[in-house]
């Protein structure tokens, strides 16, 4: 399993510079990052979430998002996401969007004798609403993670995210 994530997380990192090393992030397009909250329904806790997002147009977004899972009895979860967002309405502050992507959950159990590490990959598939204010967007998401894999779950997530161009 270490080895799938390796890969998992090689992959998703060469995609990313890729987009990078095109210009698509010197095109016109926004790029939106933020902090927020989660909660897995099999992690069963609190998660704090990090995610960035670039528009490509006015119906797509790609992005990546972290979940850093509170640890608790000595075991501690990490979700990456690679998702894409289709918007399908947005007027005046409101949009709401569709959303599929990758995701990896990461375990690690501290068993007192050493570690135990394992990771599981899947899809995801769900849905979201921001809320344009003038300081950033408020944003709800609610998404099936990790379909296809032993770990998938619901995720119920909720944060902030601020234009940085």
């Amino acid at each position: 399993m270490r080895d799938n994530f390796s890969k998992i997380v090689l992959g998703a990192s060469f995609i990313i510079l890729l987009f990078g090393s095109t210009n698509v992030f010197a095109q016109e397009g926004s790029i939106v990052v933020g902090p927020g909250l989660a909660y897995g329904s099999e992690v069963e806790n609190l998660g704090i979430k990090v995610d960035g997002y670039y528009t490509i147009n006015e119906e797509f977004r790609a992005g990546v998002d972290l979940v850093f899972y509170l640890p608790e009895n000595n075991v501690n979860y990490f979700g990456f996401n690679i998702n894409g967002h289709y918007i399908f309405y947005s007027e005046d502050e409101l949009s709401a969007y569709g959303l599929a992507g990758i995701n990896v959950l990461r375990i690690s159990v501290d068993t007192g004798n050493g570690n135990f590490t394992d990771s599981e990959a899947g899809l995801n598939l769900g849905a979201g609403i921001e809320y344009a204010q003038s300081f950033g967007s408020l944003f709800g998401e609610l998404k099936l993670a990790g379909l296809g894999g032993d770990a998938d779950q619901l995720v119920i997530g909720a944060g902030v995210r601020f234009g940085i161009n």
